[in-house]
């Protein structure tokens, strides 16, 4: 059986970008909020200013 995907908010995914961007590292938001390190760059990627 398939395991069901978590569904983050996007207010969510701000929280753990604007964290990431006052230098809290990836593998610390990771274990601090269950988000894998793949999902937190992608979420990096998509939503950060150019």
């Amino acid at each position: 059986m398939p395991k069901s995907s978590i569904r983050y908010s996007e207010e969510f995914k701000q929280q753990v970008i604007e964290l990431y961007h006052t230098g809290q590292p990836v593998l610390s938001l990771n274990r601090e909020y269950g988000v894998t390190t793949a999902t937190i760059y992608k979420y990096i990627k998509q939503l950060s200013p150019v």
